[in-house]
């Protein structure tokens, strides 16, 4: 059971920086420096197959003032642990303190379970987080790791996700 964990853990943190294409990297910023650009990733584990999923929204602010924020990938497969994706790139100030991302997905989603794919209904609250700017500054991104296990929540014939996720820099 330990070496299933301790594995489960290694993959995790490997497929955060598994996309290398879009991946930002670690770098000391010049002295005369006002920003810093930084990606918002979103990363399914545990999942038993695809996980169709579409961002409707996502939302920032730093230290209590909205902030523009590049989108990137809408269309994601949380179902893929070896993509941690990036669903958006914004500018973090240097002085910020405080980053709060809010997250929706659309209301419908798709996942395949034991062969067959069935409807998803996303329709539960957005994923909303406080990060530490400090933390996001060492390595230029935050992600969002969804346990999409421990996420589906049945209720007769519907499949709902009920996100329950942890948060790496």
């Amino acid at each position: 059971m330990k070496k299933s964990v301790g594995l489960a853990l290694i993959l995790s943190i490997v497929a955060c920086g598994k996309a290398k294409d879009d991946e930002l990297p670690a770098s000391d910023l010049p002295a005369d420096a006002t920003s810093q650009t930084v990606a918002v990733r979103l990363l399914g584990v545990r999942a038993e197959g695809p996980v169709r999923v579409q961002l409707a929204t996502l939302e920032l602010t730093v230290d209590g003032a909205p902030i523009s924020a590049r989108m990137g990938t809408r269309e994601l497969d949380l179902g893929n642990d070896q993509n941690a994706w990036a669903v958006s790139t914004f500018d973090l100030p240097v002085d910020a303190r405080k980053v709060a991302i809010r997250l929706k997905l659309h209301s419908d989603g798709v996942i395949e379970r034991n062969g067959r794919s069935q409807l998803l209904d996303l329709s539960g609250p957005p994923v909303s987080i406080i990060a530490d700017a400090a933390q996001i500054r060492k390595r230029n991104k935050v992600v969002v790791e969804i346990d999409i296990a421990r996420s589906l929540v049945e209720r007769g014939e519907q499949l709902f996700l009920l996100p329950e996720f942890i948060v790496r820099y």
